[in-house]
């Protein structure tokens, strides 16, 4: 099974730095997401794995080998493109049998795994079916039964959903999961849709501009960013300025006591703030019900914060939460501001 180290890699554009002294390790039959705004890198780094991308500088070894000058097809992977890039011209079960047919193999043995493919992925059915009959989410299976069939036991997929409407997301990568983990593949999966990867994910990798700012599980990552960026671009975060004199300071109103001192960016996630009838005083601005929880807009002082609750509480007229669930960040070098952009 592979394990993949990826050691001081960069890719330059011109001036442009799509990845910059990339360093990752990804242990055998993990499903790794690499999550992050258009832009940052993660597509340059999945295709770098796949030898699609020749870095500049840097290494690529897969399972204790190293392959930086190897050809996608002596890789020994499987990959799944954002648009599918089926056969048009051929069937279900011609698609799903293509690789192994690329490879040698004869056509009874390639038919014969490309239909336990089709069975697997639940197209069973249509196997003389062509691409065009097919749905948005059966082409999708498709494509994923097909870069399975290889055998090989690295998939990586790139923005695989991305087309795909949310119902048939929500299906489908609970039933991604089930079967990657039922073959005891490793997957790398790009996206940038932060609840698919925090479905699917063992672990998480948050890029942006080039660099790997953070990896970790699900819920370490959500837990405990290190940045401010992370926080923002895995669920929803507000932001406050605020100085420390003595481990104390006032934060929305309420006296907050830590062992920092000095200036600190405080992060308070929605969630983590309740609407009551007492606390600080605030004006709820905007109230939107999302199925199961209630999104609030609310002004305090003149500084607009995000509340989320599981009750309807619009009227209520005051803000409180909880000093232990507050995260504190030091100053960005660039500034608070220019740190939650994509840049």
């Amino acid at each position: 099974m592979p394990q993949i180290q990826i050691r001081n890699a960069s890719k330059y554009y011109g001036s442009v730095k799509a990845l910059y002294n990339v360093d990752l390790n990804i242990e055998d039959g993990d499903y790794v997401v690499l999550l992050g705004p258009s832009g940052c890198g993660k597509t340059t780094l999945l295709k770098t794995i796949a030898g699609i991308i020749t870095p500049n500088t840097g290494s690529v070894s897969i399972a204790g080998r190293n392959v930086t000058a190897l050809p996608p097809e002596d890789r020994g992977i499987g990959f799944v493109f954002q648009n599918y890039a089926l056969f048009t011209h051929m069937s279900a079960l011609e698609n799903a049998s293509y690789g192994l047919l690329a490879r040698g193999e004869t056509p009874e043995k390639a038919h014969r795994i490309g239909a336990e493919m089709l069975k697997l992925v639940q197209l069973a059915d249509r196997t003389d079916a062509m691409p065009r009959e097919l749905s948005g989410g059966m082409q999708q299976r498709l494509a994923i039964a097909r870069a399975m069939a290889t055998g090989s036991k690295l998939l990586l997929l790139d923005e695989p959903m991305n087309a795909l409407d949310a119902h048939i997301r929500t299906e489908l990568r609970v039933e991604l999961r089930r079967m990657v983990k039922s073959l005891g593949l490793t997957a790398i999966h790009v996206t940038h849709d932060q609840e698919e990867a925090m479905a699917l994910a063992d672990k998480i990798i948050i890029m942006r501009a080039g660099r790997i700012l953070q990896a970790g599980t699900p819920h370490e990552v959500y837990l405990h960013p290190n940045c401010p960026f992370v926080a923002s671009f895995l669920g929803e975060a507000n932001f406050l300025r605020v100085t420390f004199d003595e481990g104390e300071a006032q934060l929305l109103g309420q006296k907050v006591k830590t062992k920092l001192h000095g200036p600190y960016i405080a992060c308070i996630r929605p969630e983590n703030m309740r609407l009551d009838h007492k606390g600080t005083k605030v004006r709820v601005t905007n109230c939107r019900p999302f199925g199961p929880f209630f999104k609030y807009d609310v002004d305090f002082n003149g500084l607009m914060l995000s509340v989320r609750t599981t009750h309807d509480q619009r009227d209520a007229t005051f803000l409180s939460f909880d000093p232990a669930e507050v995260l504190y960040f030091k100053e960005p070098s660039e500034g608070l501001e220019k740190s939650l952009t994509s840049a």
